[in-house]
């Protein structure tokens, strides 16, 4: 789901309820909306329990948007939320609770804004268990790898936090404590419980297509960086005269210097990945047909189909779950982990093997016509039908996901302030920022743009060099590079306004 419809899930089910994230003194309190801490579990914060870097976060003030490692980057996120939502939160308008953070239009330049974006990036490249049937992937090297999930699917997910916000509600029950803190628990929990009612997440085996196109690709990160690189540069000597005086290597090493440094700390990107989101986006825009009859849609579309309603209800569910727990404290109950789980089960007259919650998690019908993700290579796939034997193929779906102004472009320009700021770039303050507006405008143009123009060209460009072991400043002297030039000369079309301003 997009964040804007985990947060009404939430503020629907539970009539916007409050709860409060922080510590136990009133410094650490942090009071936000149940529907908040749906949205941003998961997608923005993630950890394990107790450390989750949303409630360790939430306990630590800030200092008006500014200051790193604090809850400043909690409402960061709710800002960058609604800017990439394209949806007003009335409390960074003027008069609002967070009216005076320091954050920029677009959420995207400063340190804090880059901290938050950056999470959510690294978390979407692991995020096998925001699914129902994620799949595996196929090495031991791979299971423990840096973009291995936390848990093996989104019901492994909600399960273990479900008893995580149970095991709290019952001992702030015995001691008289705020309920709302287990409610906030139960919130987070149910990041993983509302994205099993996307039709994206149902049956789209994310964490087996990255695995096995990597297998197959195992240098596409490289090859990926390159590219940036390469059409960036192409781009750059069109917009600037020092650029083309420049040799070529030169221009092209620091480029490329800069792209590896503001990559750094993200976990590698896969054509599996780019792959995942198409077969994604497809289930979630096309709908599934559900067993028992209903159409369940996907992110953005949640108002269509069954979808709302039902998701509702499990939220609901989940929450019965915790007020009951807070009630056997209170009356002094000492019961713990799987008694507890039991005794909670048995009061809501739910199977002994399941949480009344997790019982209503769609099942999807046998008739859904099968998601075609194998083929022996990238062209190949390319051809193949999305679903079935006949329709749109996957090189429509992959140029659909990546269009100028839909979600995967907007977030790739936004990672273009930061690239080009390289130390020691001139002492002049204001010829560095020319240049660093420059090198940004050239990132979006060269790469962003071109990429939106002819997906097939530059991703089969990024395949190609990678099995001919191309690097460096030869990297993309084919005629795809000269295509790419040509694109960079041409003006945005209506509409099209240039990058995101910063």
């Amino acid at each position: 789901m997009k964040s804007s419809e985990h947060r009404a899930v939430g503020e629907a089910a539970t009539a916007g309820a409050l709860v409060d994230v922080g510590g136990d003194c009133a410094e650490q309190r942090c009071v936000l909306g149940y529907g908040d801490v749906v949205a941003l579990s998961g997608d923005f914060f993630a950890g394990p329990y107790p450390s989750n870097d949303l409630f360790r976060l939430a306990a630590i003030p800030g200092e008006r948007g500014t200051k790193l490692g604090t809850r400043d980057e909690i409402v960061c996120a709710l800002k960058v939320m609604a800017v990439d939502g394209g949806v007003v939160d009335p409390r960074f308008e003027p008069g609002g609770q967070f009216s005076d953070y320091q954050f920029t239009a677009a959420a995207a330049a400063t340190e804090v804004e880059r901290r938050v974006r950056d999470r959510f990036l690294t978390l979407a490249t692991a995020n096998g268990d925001h699914f129902v049937a994620p799949g595996r992937l196929g090495t031991a090297a791979d299971r423990n790898g840096p973009k291995s999930p936390r848990f093996d699917s989104a019901g492994a997910a909600y399960r273990h936090l479900h008893e995580v916000a149970l095991d709290e509600a019952c001992r702030l029950g015995r001691c008289g404590g705020d309920e709302s803190r287990a409610m906030a628990r139960e919130a987070a929990a149910q990041h993983y419980l509302t994205d099993a009612f996307a039709a994206g997440h149902l049956r789209t085996p994310v964490t087996a297509i990255r695995g096995f196109w990597h297998h197959r690709y195992p240098q596409f990160w490289q090859s990926l960086q390159r590219k940036v690189a390469t059409d960036t540069v192409a781009a750059l000597r069109e917009l600037t005269r020092p650029a083309r005086m420049l040799p070529d290597g030169f221009v092209y090493d620091r480029v490329h210097a800069a792209v590896q440094a503001r990559t750094r700390g993200f976990p590698p990107i896969t054509f599996g990945d780019l792959l995942a989101r198409v077969f994604h986006d497809w289930d979630n825009s096309h709908g599934l047909t559900l067993e028992g009859g209903g159409v369940l849609f996907g992110d953005g579309l949640l108002e269509q189909g069954v979808g709302k309603d039902l998701v509702v209800a499990a939220v609901r569910a989940g929450i019965d779950d915790v007020e009951v727990a807070y009630r056997l404290g209170a009356s002094g109950s000492r019961l713990q982990g799987d008694a507890l789980y039991q005794a909670v089960r048995s009061a809501t007259a739910a199977p002994d093997v399941a949480f009344r919650p997790e019982t209503r998690i769609p099942i999807l019908s046998a008739d859904n016509p099968p998601q075609n993700w194998r083929a022996t290579d990238a062209e190949a796939l390319w051809s193949s039908p999305v679903v079935g034997t006949t329709g749109t193929t996957v090189g429509l779906a992959v140029e659909e996901t990546l269009h100028l102004g839909a979600e995967v472009s907007r977030r790739l320009d936004r990672l273009g302030p930061g690239v080009f700021e390289v130390p020691g770039l001139l002492k002049v303050p204001a010829l560095r920022r020319w240049a660093v507006s420059k090198g940004r405008q050239a990132y979006y143009q060269g790469f962003v743009q071109g990429l939106a123009q002819d997906p097939k060209a530059t991703v089969l460009a990024i395949v190609d060099n990678e099995a001919a072991g191309n690097t460096g400043a030869n990297y993309g002297a084919t005629a795809a590079e000269t295509a790419d030039v040509r694109r960079c000369r041409r003006q945005p079309r209506r509409g099209e306004s240039g990058p995101d301003p910063a």
